[in-house]
């Protein structure tokens, strides 16, 4: 058994928690699959490796990493799924892979590849389910459904098989089976995969606006940057198993998001001797960028300076000037290269 303590400060907290799967190599051939009979050679995966975290109740949290990152085994472990292999874990006092009533009714968990409603049945009737599951009182129930229902706009699809509606009315009828029961966390595993840019807005704000309302904490994996950007109060990042990053978003902002790009055009495609008057003029990081194209990488502060440089010095030379700001993706590449 895992021995924890119990800090009141987060509602999530874990201690170098690890999840290890064994696997067994497979010999090639007809004599490699008889040796493996007798004979298996013990493999093993490190998913997840001395994870530590402490998440303070009402956040929103979004949990950023490459494809087997151990995103979703992070989350597996937190929900109860699965049990870690070492390391201490709590989540709203409990022990998640415990499977204690009191906590899973405290919890729920929507995967965007995943359906918990019965696919030939209405929606409405995987509610009742639920309602049942979790013992929510008739007045409770209807009050949280119609407030769902309403701020969701999905009316009209209550009655309609599930496997007739739409992935983004699908995925919006999860999130409301997964609420009914007012959970005081919810895990999210990629909600707005494969949804189209409207679907994907409209689910953000009903969720921006929940956690708003009643304190829900949320743990998010997006590999959708504007989730992310749009939701979330701090990251954390994690590579191969392992936390590399963490902090809120306003100081992850301030420490990747100051940068800025200005990208030249210019009426001449003698772009080096351009390149050499800029120089000059102590622009450090220019590149070129096309047959006739500069870009210029500085920091917010200095942008104003820059552009009223350009105006004065070299608005002959200029067909175009457009202003961009650092990406998300590359500042995420940028920390795993780092």
């Amino acid at each position: 058994m895992l021995v924890q303590e119990v800090n009141s400060d987060f509602i999530i907290e874990s201690t170098n928690l690890s999840k290890e799967y064994i696997y067994y190599k497979k010999e090639k051939g007809i004599k490699g699959s008889i040796k493996n009979l007798f004979h298996r050679k013990k493999l093993f995966k490190q998913a997840v490796k001395n994870l530590s975290i402490q998440i303070p109740k009402g956040e929103i949290v979004g949990l950023i990493g490459l494809n087997g990152a151990g995103k979703t085994t992070t989350l597996k472990m937190l929900t109860g799924i699965i049990a870690p292999t070492s390391g201490n874990v709590q989540v709203l006092g409990y022990y998640p892979f415990h499977k204690k009533k009191e906590y899973l009714k405290q919890i729920a968990m929507v995967m965007g590849n995943k359906s918990q409603l019965w696919w030939d049945l209405p929606a409405i009737d995987s509610f009742y389910l639920n309602k049942t599951i979790y013992e929510i009182e008739d007045f409770e129930f209807k009050k949280n459904l119609n407030f769902m229902v309403e701020m969701m706009g999905v009316e009209k699809q209550l009655h309609v098989q599930v496997r007739r509606l739409s992935l983004g009315e699908r995925m919006k009828m999860e999130l409301i089976a997964s609420l009914l029961h007012k959970p005081n966390v919810l895990f999210l595993d990629e909600p707005t995969i494969g949804l189209d840019v409207i679907t994907q807005y409209n689910i953000r704000k009903f969720l921006k606006e929940y956690n708003s309302l009643y304190g829900t904490t949320i743990i998010l994996t997006s590999h959708n940057f504007n989730d992310i950007v749009s939701l979330c109060n701090s990251i954390i990042l994690i590579n191969n198993g392992e936390k590399i990053y963490s902090n809120s978003f306003k100081n992850f902002e301030k420490e990747f998001f100051n940068k800025k790009y200005f990208i030249l055009k210019l009426k001449t495609p003698n772009v080096e001797n351009i390149i050499e008057k800029l120089k000059i003029s102590n622009y450090h990081e220019i590149e070129k960028i096309g047959d006739n194209s500069i870009k210029i990488s500085t920091t917010s502060e200095k942008s104003m300076d820059i552009l009223r440089n350009l105006s004065e010095k070299f608005l002959d030379e200029l067909l175009d000037i457009n202003i961009e700001n650092i990406s998300m993706d590359d500042v995420i590449r940028k920390i795993y290269q780092e």
